[in-house]
């Protein structure tokens, strides 16, 4: 069965890919309102990237893992700002997360001087950024004199050079003698430093005397995993060792905002 991520992938590859160039030929509608602004714009915006997800192998023990918050800018060029439909470019640069997570862990599995009965560890890690270009479809439709409604969809692909990282926790009895490190994660990234992405996202503008403003929710759901690793409790005085793996698939949840610059008037 196909799931729903593998169907909307398809369904962009087909709109980008082979519908995208006939539909936009045949389109003649044209909103002068906005033949006035550059095609290049400035955009930036918050992002939430999805939860990593845990597959345990053995053992009782597990983590929480929380969505992180990002944020990514950079330009775009829209190739026909004034048309109906159109296609969109750009450049755009974020930060790549890595972990946050939240571990417990029993005050009977660890040494006895601690006053807490669960021992809690909250981290969080981002990678280096990522930088990347997409190529969307754009459907613009006018609603009022000023206002325009959009959907888009389409392919992004993003560079991101391998690497990896790590976190562990350790516990050292009353006077320092001894230690354990009862926990463990290690994730790296793909080998190849490039990846793809499907985009699908609704917005909306606004047409001022000298700016187009711009903002648009998008989702971008990667082909493949950002980051994979496993974690690993051991070490523990009454619970058995856990183990599992760890998956962050880097799909994430934008705001984007965005805007273009009218174009100085030709002077006589």
């Amino acid at each position: 069965m196909v799931n729903r991520k593998t169907m909307l992938t398809m369904v962009g590859l087909i709109l980008t890919v082979v519908f995208a160039p006939e539909i936009f030929a045949q389109s003649t509608i044209e909103y002068y309102a906005l033949k006035k602004y550059r095609k290049w714009g400035i955009v930036a915006g918050p992002i939430l990237y999805d939860r990593a997800v845990l597959e345990p192998q053995y053992g009782d023990y597990t983590f929480d893992n929380k969505p992180m918050w990002g944020f990514n800018a950079g330009f775009e060029y829209d190739f026909y700002p004034d048309k109906k439909w159109s296609f969109i470019t750009g450049f755009i640069v974020a930060l790549e997360p890595v972990y946050k997570v939240r571990v417990n862990i029993k005050k009977e599995d660890v040494y006895s001087h601690f006053e807490e009965d669960v021992l809690t560890l909250d981290e969080k890690y981002y990678a280096m950024t990522s930088f990347s270009a997409p190529i969307l479809l754009r459907l613009n439709l006018q609603i009022s004199k000023r206002i325009f409604v959009n959907f888009r969809t389409g392919l992004k692909a993003m560079y991101f050079p391998d690497g990896s990282a790590s976190l562990s926790w350790t516990f050292h009895n009353e006077d320092e003698t001894e230690a354990r490190e009862v926990f463990g994660l290690r994730v790296e990234s793909p080998y190849n430093w490039f990846q793809g992405s499907f985009v699908i996202g609704t917005g909306c503008s606004y047409a001022t005397k000298k700016l187009l403003f711009k903002a648009n929710m998008i989702y971008v759901m990667n082909f493949q995993n950002a980051m994979d690793g496993e974690y690993l409790f051991d070490n523990m005085f009454v619970s058995a060792r856990s183990r599992g793996y760890y998956k962050l698939s880097g799909n994430y949840l934008g705001l984007v905002f965005s805007a273009s610059l009218a174009k100085k008037k030709d002077k006589w």
